[in-house]
Formats: C-alpha cells, sequence, structure tokens
C-alpha cells in the first residue's frame, strides 16, 4: 500500500510542477460510461481459476482547477468474481463502488492522454454461485469443498485503481475517452481465521468508455456590429 500511496505522490508533484498559464479555466464536467471486466480472486494456497468476464455502467463527475491535473469521482456498478473451469464452476458478485480518484492529463487540443489513479470503496449487493452442470451442486473436492455455497465474510471492499486511455474532445463541449483499469482488493473476500485460506483478494482489469460533457464550456459569441452612417468629408 505505501508503495502506491508513494506513486501517487510523486505523480501528483510531478504534474503540478508544469507551467500553469494565467488564462487557464476551470473544466466540469459529467459523463456516463459503460464496459466490461475480468477479474478473478488471489487465494493462498493457491487454487486453478480463470478470468471472469462481467459488466460495469456508471456516472462520473470531474473538476479540473490545474492545468493538467483535477479531481474525479464516480458511482459504478461492477461485476467481478472468479471461475473453476476444472469442476465448472464460478461466482459473480456484484457490487457498487465509489472511485474517488487524481485525474491527470497531457495535451491540449482535441486528443488528450488520461491517467487516473487513486482508492475506491464498494458495498456488494449480491453474489450467485453457478456450475455449469445444474445437477451439481458441489464437487466432489475436499480442496474447493469449504467455499460453495458459503457467502463472502465481509460486503465491504477497499481497492486500489489505476486506469489509462485517451481521450478525444468534440468541438461542442462533449468528449468520449476509451480507457483500461487495472484493481486490486485490499480486504480479504472470506475471514482467513474461519477458512484454510489467509488470502482471498479480488483483482482484475475493466476496459470502458465514456461519454463526457463540459457542462461550462464557454460558447462562441456572434459578434454583432453597430452600423453606424458616417458622412464623406466636405
Amino acid at each position: 500500500m505505501k508503495k502506491y500511496l508513494t506513486l501517487l505522490l510523486i505523480t501528483v508533484c510531478s504534474v503540478a510542477a508544469f507551467g500553469q498559464p494565467t488564462d487557464f479555466k476551470t473544466e466540469l464536467y459529467i459523463g456516463a460510461s459503460g464496459g466490461m471486466t475480468f477479474s478473478k480472486v488471489r487465494f493462498y494456497p493457491n487454487i486453478s481459476e480463470s478470468y471472469l468476464q462481467g459488466n460495469s455502467a456508471g456516472l462520473m463527475f470531474r473538476l479540473i482547477s490545474e492545468p493538467h491535473i483535477g479531481f474525479q469521482v464516480e458511482l459504478n456498478y461492477t461485476q467481478k468474481g472468479w471461475k473453476m473451469d476444472s469442476v465448472g464452476y464460478s461466482r459473480r458478485i456484484n457490487y457498487v463502488g465509489v472511485p474517488i480518484m487524481t485525474h491527470i492529463n497531457i495535451g491540449k487540443k482535441a486528443m488528450r492522454f488520461i491517467l487516473n489513479l487513486g482508492p475506491e470503496f464498494a458495498y456488494e449487493i449480491s453474489e450467485k454461485e453457478k456450475f455449469k452442470d445444474p445437477s451439481v451442486s458441489q464437487p466432489d473436492n475436499a480442496k474447493y469443498n469449504e467455499l460453495f455455497g458459503q457467502p463472502t465474510s465481509s460486503k465491504i471492499d477497499l481497492l486500489f485503481t489505476v486506469g489509462l486511455g485517451m481521450e478525444y474532445h468534440l468541438k461542442r463541449g462533449g468528449a468520449i475517452a476509451l480507457e483500461g483499469r487495472g484493481f486490486y482488493s485490499l480486504p480479504n473476500l472470506f475471514d482467513p481465521n474461519k477458512y484454510t485460506y489467509s488470502i482471498s483478494q479480488s483483482n482484475g482489469i475493466q476496459v470502458k468508455l465514456t461519454y463526457l460533457f463540459q457542462i461550462n464550456k464557454k460558447r462562441g459569441k456572434k459578434s454583432v456590429e453597430t452600423g453606424i452612417l458616417q458622412h464623406p468629408k466636405l
């Protein structure tokens, strides 16, 4: 955790050190996003698993008050979990999350390179187990049996999220962003005091497409000239 905080501090300080033009105008954005997640759980002792594909959708607000750096907060619905192909099992966990991130951008014209990073607080709203063979409710595998049918130990999740992407700004005040994110949970899904697994932390990647609208876009005004009849000099 300390190395992530150090990286965040160095990045923010480096961008803040850039030259700041005196005519910079604060930018305010709202937006909506949709995408896919690919997640699994880091178990120790290790188990044979693969990435589970899920969906994500959300709303966002962004404030850029300094050149190249700002603040972004989101409200997201995200599906995470894991699957074990060897036993035909998967578990999908649905969360509502609030990432609170530092936003960094490079580029002054239509195309910008973006970096978003920071903590995310999430709450589990539901979870569902699924077996490839509907007639199987618990595979005959002692190594995994203690997890099947058992709910996660905590509904609260705290993650660290980092996103990289490109953003294209339209002339009328909108923007389209394509971003790839990586996330890693700090708490365990299952209490290590009750289960064999001392570590059970979610991690994965997310690909998302976002449409943003700048709500304080300065509109160009047509100049209106007042005609003054000038008499020719005599």
